[in-house]
């Protein structure tokens, strides 16, 4: 029996009936337990370097009250029933100051130097990721990227250069990958931290493109619920990137575009949290027909937690029944339904498939927390459940991880996010309960690496 993480109040805005700003609190799903790193942050000291990569810029672009502009002119700018900072993509908005103490993150210039513990989070300032690792605000000294990548300096200071810096892997394209080595890339486009805390931060790192330091020697140094994940893949010798919502939307065939999702074998997707527009929904498709691997992640369908009238399930049965190139594109589609009881599912129904059976270990029980299920539609012969509930009444219903072979692509696909969870998160919060990734008596690391692995060809 797996042990539940302790409650907390929902993650829901407070409507726009007051004129007073909302404190938001974090809701939590349920997740394993094992030892968590909790061991604090060293406050950094010194000067900032310079503008930080997101400077002027927003992370929340597709919303409509996302500016410091809109953030205090105490109107409803999006129509969504939130008014300034009772707006999540006001108060949650590392970008935007004008909320001040109503911020949800202790990430204003004001905030991270007034030498008070602003969020509550056990850490002040500096020593608060949510001020040195905030790529909008210079307050702290920032973490360093390789910029003189090709000139035999090492620009970073981590004593490597060229292309045998990590960052120089991504950022050069005259630096080649070592065989076997994938391109990996974490999607931060589609509103995948919905609310605040550890059940909606799917991070691998907040600083930008590239997680800081580029040669970690443990998980804690990427600051994100997906870090001991990435940190997986790393070790592996994967070259890890994330798609940052103030640089780049989703795009496949425009080489113009320095992230295109050409330029990658695998993009992972953890609980999308808003509608996708028609030009996302045609890259997505095109970068799997053209050979590209898609790690789907959803989440129970009530789990809409900015209260924007969408969770990941009708995000992404919306791709699926409305895009521009075909309708049921991958031959699967998420249940919309709350599963509320935590289960540990042992019925897999491909023991030989290589996400079940692969190089990092076999499959053979998973966690279930506050979930939903998948169905195979039977459009696409080459869609398979892999592991489905035990009341199951076949291997195509109440799918909770399946794959599919698409055109010259692959997709893999889980129905509860919280199985990638490390139980930290991008803002210094450490919750040993939420650990479901390295709970030694499950094997969600087998599976969600063997699945990588899976998608980038092997």
């Amino acid at each position: 029996m797996l042990v539940s993480l302790a409650s907390a109040p929902a993650c829901t805005p407070t409507p726009a009936t007051t004129d007073s700003a909302a404190s938001a609190t974090d809701g939590t799903d349920s997740g394993a337990t094992d030892g968590t790193d909790t061991s604090a942050d060293t406050e950094t000291t010194g000067e900032p370097q310079g503008p930080p990569p997101g400077a002027g810029r927003n992370p929340f672009p597709w919303s409509l009250e996302s500016w410091d502009s809109v953030c205090g002119d105490n109107k409803d700018n999006d129509s969504n029933d939130y008014r300034d900072c009772e707006d999540f993509s006001c108060s949650r908005n590392p970008s935007v100051v004008t909320c001040g103490s109503a911020s949800v993150y202790e990430s204003t210039p004001t905030l991270c130097a007034n030498g008070k513990d602003d969020d509550g989070d056990g850490r002040s300032d500096c020593a608060d990721p949510d001020c040195f690792k905030n790529p909008f605000v210079n307050v702290c000294v920032q973490p360093k990227v390789e910029d003189r990548c090709g000139e035999g300096i090492d620009g970073d200071g981590d004593g490597l250069f060229d292309c045998d810096d990590r960052d120089c892997l991504a950022l050069d394209p005259t630096c080649a990958l070592p065989p076997g080595a994938l391109r990996i890339l974490f999607d931060q486009t589609l509103d995948e931290t919905a609310s605040n805390g550890l059940n909606s931060d799917w991070l691998v790192d907040p600083w930008g493109r590239l997680p800081t330091p580029s040669n970690p020697t443990s998980r804690n140094e990427w600051k994100g619920s997906l870090s001991s994940f990435a940190f997986a893949l790393y070790q592996e010798g994967h070259t890890i990137e994330n798609l940052t919502a103030w640089e780049q939307t989703l795009t496949f065939g425009d080489a113009g575009k320095p992230q295109d999702l050409s330029r990658y074998d695998v993009l992972v997707v953890v609980e999308p949290s808003r509608q996708l527009n028609s030009d996302e929904k045609a890259a997505l498709i095109n970068f799997v027909d053209g050979g590209g691997g898609l790690l789907l992640l959803a989440n129970h369908v009530s789990a809409d937690r900015d209260s924007n009238g969408w969770s990941s399930v009708e995000a992404l049965n919306d791709l699926f029944d409305d895009n521009p190139v075909r309708e049921d594109p991958f031959g699967f589609r998420f249940d919309t339904i709350d599963i509320e009881d935590e289960l540990i599912l042992e019925r897999v129904e491909a023991p030989a498939h290589p996400v079940i059976a692969g190089p990092a270990g076999k499959v053979e029980r998973i966690g279930l927390y506050l979930a939903t299920t998948a169905r195979i539609t039977g459009t696409n012969p080459d869609a398979q459940g892999l592991i489905v509930l035990d009341d199951a009444a076949s291997s195509s219903v109440s799918v909770v991880a399946g794959a599919a072979q698409v055109g010259a692509g692959r997709v893999v696909f889980v129905t509860d996010s919280a199985l990638l969870g490390d139980g930290t998160d991008s803002h210094g919060t450490s919750i040993a309960s939420k650990d479901a990734w390295n709970n030694a008596a499950l094997d969600h690391a087998a599976l969600f690496v063997n699945a990588v692995i899976w998608l980038g060809g092997a």
